[in-house]
């Protein structure tokens, strides 16, 4: 933001002006509840009498938000020449607790003065448009808590190649293409994080679902597990087991993927809400642990909206059209 800055005479006659460029940055942890920002001043366009400027400043902030550390420098520093910065960064600290979520604004306080004038206090005021979104949450670990962008959280989708995550990737690609739903598809609707997850995978590959999955004999899949798309760790997630279609990826030859069915007497017929695929449990725990780092990174929290890509989808899978 800039800043103009005007002195005036007595009888309130421009003396000279000059501009202030204030920028600031921040960086978040998504590991703990605290986060530095670092923020500048620039000295610009002196005119006048005002060829010289006192600057200094503070920050507060609101809800469960403390300032740690909450003036970038200490006192007010004089900015002389053209250009010349005031540079120092500040701290803050969430008290958010266990299973909550909390939102909280930065505020910034500039105090500008000439020598020999009589100072406005503070000279300007203004708030942070974006707010600061923390969590904590509770985990096999203990719990996991951090800090994000409220406005611009992630940047990029959730890619799942089936070159690092095999049949694993295939499922969900393959659901994505063929399934009438398109969860995780720019042309159909995002997923949607829910913290629910252990419970909504019992519905769909464990003893809660109405037709409970039954691995198959090592010799068709290695090691045999449940995997499911939408993720059971989304809010479209969860569906009865047997209302969806039940595959087993085949790895062919030429390394890529065909499409078999589970079951002769369970024809799939691609208007099924979710897919539930036989995979192997190393690909399967790896594709997982990705979404869990993916969770982790962008502190996704219930409702919180994303996108999924299997990047080399069409490369890899020989029904892709």
């Amino acid at each position: 933001m800039a800043v103009n800055f005007t002195l005036r005479g007595e009888k309130q006659e421009v003396l000279g002006t000059a501009t202030l460029y204030v920028s600031s940055s921040a960086t978040y942890s998504t590991r703990t509840r605290a986060w530095k920002e670092q923020i500048s001043v620039e000295f610009a366009e002196p005119k006048g009498q005002v060829q010289s400027l006192n600057v200094a400043a503070d920050v507060s902030c609101t809800s469960l938000c403390t300032a740690t550390e909450n003036s970038p420098w200490i006192g007010a520093k004089k900015l002389v020449d053209n250009g010349v910065l005031a540079t120092g960064s500040v701290a803050y600290s969430s008290k958010v607790e266990v299973g909550k979520v909390d939102f909280s604004t930065t505020k910034y306080h500039l105090y500008i003065t000439h020598t020999g004038s009589i100072p406005t206090i503070p000279s300007v005021n203004w708030d942070n448009p974006h707010q600061v979104r923390c969590d904590s949450r509770k985990t096999d670990l203990g719990s996991s808590e951090g800090c994000v962008d409220g406005a611009v959280r992630q940047e990029a989708d959730l890619e799942m190649p089936i070159s690092k995550y095999g049949a694993a990737a295939f499922t969900y690609g393959w659901a994505q293409w063929n399934l009438k739903d398109k969860w995780g598809r720019y042309s159909g609707s995002p997923l949607k994080y829910a913290a629910d997850g252990d419970e909504r995978r019992k519905r769909t590959c464990g003893k809660q679902s109405s037709e409970p999955f039954e691995p198959f004999d090592p010799s068709i899949v290695k090691d045999d597990s449940c995997d499911e798309f939408p993720f059971a760790g989304t809010q479209q997630g969860g569906n009865d087991g047997a209302l969806c279609a039940e595959i087993r990826p085949h790895l062919r030859i030429d390394d890529k993927y065909e499409m078999y069915e589970a079951y002769d007497d369970k024809p799939v017929t691609r208007n099924e809400p979710c897919v539930r695929s036989h995979v192997p449990n190393e690909e399967n725990g790896n594709a997982g642990l990705e979404y869990g780092r993916y969770v982790q990174k962008w502190r996704l929290i219930d409702g919180d909206p994303f996108y999924l890509t299997v990047p080399d989808y069409f490369d890899r899978a020989v029904d892709a059209d």
